[in-house]
């Protein structure tokens, strides 16, 4: 079994994986991907490190109840937690109905996209089972969801400026998310996008990725997964047919040919999430600002020797003082390369 975070604040530093279950894994071969699916898959989920699985779209999917009680079992056993998201509105939705349906079958919590007015209705029912969470936008929950590193983008200063108002706000316990990206993927597209990840995964509090992310999949919301193969649709399903949803430039970014690459996107997540999990040097509530070059930011989690360091410019720069962790591209001359970050404690 997986050793992952246990306790009634299992969730406080946790990363969530967001699955869209239609577009993760198809089992049974009708091109839609289901929960049989996301099971079969529960082995890659378990290697990538993530403390909770989260189900979207569960809600308007047609399953067997075996199917998901096969899924949590399983989970739970490799040491990961479960969980649903949902449109929730209290104004037509009896939360004790709906929410305690879920928990009575063993779920651990959701991600909600309530209407205004829902934490403390919410909050009611959920309390009652032990150690169970909910991620929700606005002040209440246990987790609060945001993009804001999402909308600075690769600016240093805005950056920081997302970072410290954030945390700033204290309550609710952030939960970092980024955007979903448009753009083709190649090299120079990828350089932020690895550098970024150091990033979120450095911060304080509970982190949010959405299936696809740790590969540095181009695309939309509800993209297949690409598991292997060199063509369409590389693993996701065994149905027969054309598949537009799928390019087939995505080749090199299947799970099987980035696995074994310890150079690939997929080998950062891996290290990076099993460092968060592992390193002492992950702890402490709030960061400590450096200072750093113009297009630059240093940041160090307070109580701790943990270091990160971002370079938004297009030139190397010195490297604050400490041993590298792991560094989003290779070190030149000892120095952080443009467009990268580096954990350093």
């Amino acid at each position: 079994m997986t050793e992952h975070r246990s306790g009634a604040g299992w969730w406080r530093d946790s990363v969530f994986y967001r699955v869209d279950v239609r577009s993760f894994a198809d089992a049974d071969g009708d091109g839609v991907g289901d929960l049989d699916g996301v099971l079969s898959r529960l082995g890659y989920l378990e290697l990538l490190g993530v403390d909770a699985i989260v189900l979207s779209g569960v809600g308007g999917l047609d399953y067997e109840p075996e199917s998901l009680e096969a899924l949590l079992s399983e989970a739970h056993h490799a040491g990961i937690r479960l969980m649903v998201a949902m449109d929730l509105d209290p104004a037509r939705d009896d939360p004790r109905e709906v929410l305690g349906a879920w928990l009575d079958l063993g779920v651990d919590g959701f991600h909600l996209d309530p209407r205004e007015g829902a934490s403390e209705p919410v909050r009611a029912v959920v309390d009652r089972y032990p150690e169970r969470v909910v991620i929700g936008s606005g002040p209440g929950w246990q987790l609060g969801f945001n993009l804001d590193l999402a909308v600075a983008g690769f600016d240093a200063e805005a950056v920081q400026d997302a970072i410290t108002r954030v945390l700033f706000a204290g309550d609710p316990r952030p939960a970092w998310a980024m955007a979903t990206r448009e753009t083709a993927r190649d090299e120079a597209a990828l350089t932020p996008v690895r550098a970024m990840a150091l990033v979120q995964l450095g911060l304080p509090g509970a982190v949010c990725l959405r299936h696809g992310e740790e590969l540095g999949l181009p695309g939309t919301q509800r993209m297949p997964m690409p598991w292997e193969g060199e063509k369409p649709p590389f693993g996701f399903s065994a149905a027969e047919g054309e598949w537009p949803s799928i390019s087939a430039e995505w080749a090199p970014f299947t799970v099987e040919s980035q696995l074994e690459d310890p150079h690939s996107t997929l080998s950062l997540y891996r290290r990076a999430l099993e460092l968060r999990n592992e390193h002492p040097a992950f702890r402490g509530d709030e960061v400590e600002w450096f200072g750093a070059p113009d297009g630059c930011l240093a940041f160090r989690r307070a109580g701790s020797e943990l270091t990160c360091a971002l370079n938004t410019t297009s030139e190397p720069v010195p490297v604050p003082p400490g041993e590298v962790l792991l560094s989003s591209r290779p070190l030149i001359g000892g120095q952080l390369p443009e467009g990268s970050a580096v954990w350093l404690c």
